[in-house]
């Protein structure tokens, strides 16, 4: 008899098997080969923020603010760190259209709505562009007809990032001074220099003050948004991980490469809007889910009891414990596993683990601290 060629059901089901098994075997390692590659771009991402902020400096001997006011109008930021930068993330025709002599909140649609590939780590599930129906609403209210519109569509778009700046371990949103016609740099006695990062409204500085070494010092790092990053209201000691309730409850973290301003409390008391920044400090742990939202206490802004941070600085810290602040502002985050990539001020990037030891965390925020903080090893 001629045998007959094929496979019988039970060698069918064998083989599939097989399959079956060599499948489930490589998708986690396909999985983690295209995160591999996504942490590397945005390893890249950061290194390009890197070379724009020492070309600012080549050009104008300081690093940019984290925001800047107009002498005529302290109450709102005109440009954040970001929009400086555009020149030099290629972005000259952009920066053309921006205009200077407007805050963040006037600009034409197609600037705010601007998504800027660099601006994002690949990684991250967020929209963007953003469209924040809340947030449009209240500068609607703000601003009336002066508020643009995009015709057709109703609400502006936003541009995300996921890239914020460094304001070391402090949360205080300061104006220094004692009162609004005296606006100095928020710098001592108003925020102690041992708590300053490089970056804050009205706080640019040149290299030569960064005393910790450029080396061992936090410029910018990682502020993932979208649906897992929910951001909390305002914020206190005892409800720090407590979400809003109301119609913020499902908020999230995200934030605008053009607006730096973090929101009043009025504002975020009444609507509640809760967002994140393109500033953020050190004061939590990273990877803090909810996010802190980034809100400033309108009515305390000037003098030391204005300036200080919310709640103290890690144990073990040199300098005294400044606490007591009404201010809030968010934590570094990240869609990579167990940490987040922070840039430093020479220039190179290093993926700290969400595990660190918050003092040596703290201290490699801070610019003007004198520790002694070395970048633990991965």
């Amino acid at each position: 008899m001629r045998r007959k060629l094929g496979f019988t059901l039970v060698e069918l089901l064998v083989v599939i098997a097989i399959i079956g098994v060599l499948v489930a075997l490589l998708l986690p390692a396909i999985q983690a080969a295209r995160e591999a590659a996504r942490r590397t771009s945005c390893t890249n991402n950061l290194k390009q923020f890197g070379i724009a902020l020492h070309n600012y400096h080549d050009s104008l001997k300081i690093f940019p603010p984290g925001g800047v006011d107009r002498p005529s109008d302290i109450s709102h930021i005109y440009s954040s760190a970001h929009s400086m930068l555009l020149p030099y993330f290629e972005e000259n025709s952009l920066k053309g259209l921006y205009d200077v002599t407007k805050h963040w909140a006037l600009q034409r649609p197609e600037i705010a709505g601007k998504v800027i590939p660099v601006f994002m780590c690949p990684s991250n599930g967020g929209d963007n562009p953003v469209v924040d129906e809340l947030l449009t609403g209240v500068l609607k209210v703000a601003y009336g007809s002066d508020q643009p519109y995009i015709p057709g569509q109703g609400y502006p778009l936003f541009g995300g990032t996921n890239y914020v700046v460094c304001k070391g371990v402090t949360d205080a949103w300061c104006g220094g001074g004692t009162d609004k016609n005296h606006l100095v740099p928020p710098g001592p006695p108003y925020v102690p220099v041992s708590e300053r990062g490089m970056f804050d409204f009205f706080w640019n500085v040149p290299i030569r003050k960064i005393t910790d070494g450029t080396s061992n010092t936090i410029a910018a790092g990682e502020g993932a948004y979208g649906g897992t990053w929910l951001v909390t209201g305002v914020v206190t000691a005892a409800n720090r991980n407590i979400l809003p309730s109301g119609s913020g409850a499902g908020r999230t973290s995200y934030q605008a490469w053009i607006e730096s301003e973090p929101v009043p409390k009025g504002v975020a008391n009444a609507v509640p809007l809760f967002i994140g920044s393109v500033l953020a400090c050190t004061l939590e742990p990273m990877n803090k889910n909810p996010v802190t939202a980034s809100v400033v206490d309108e009515k305390n802004l000037f003098g030391i009891a204005g300036c200080q941070k919310s709640l103290p600085s890690a144990p073990g810290t040199k300098q005294p414990w400044t606490q007591g602040g009404t201010h809030s502002a968010p934590n570094f985050r990240s869609d990579h596993s167990n940490g987040c990539n922070f840039l430093f001020a020479d220039g190179s990037v290093h993926f700290l683990h969400d595990t660190i030891d918050m003092l040596t965390y703290q201290q490699l925020s801070t610019m003007m601290g004198n520790d002694i903080a070395v970048i633990p090893d991965n």
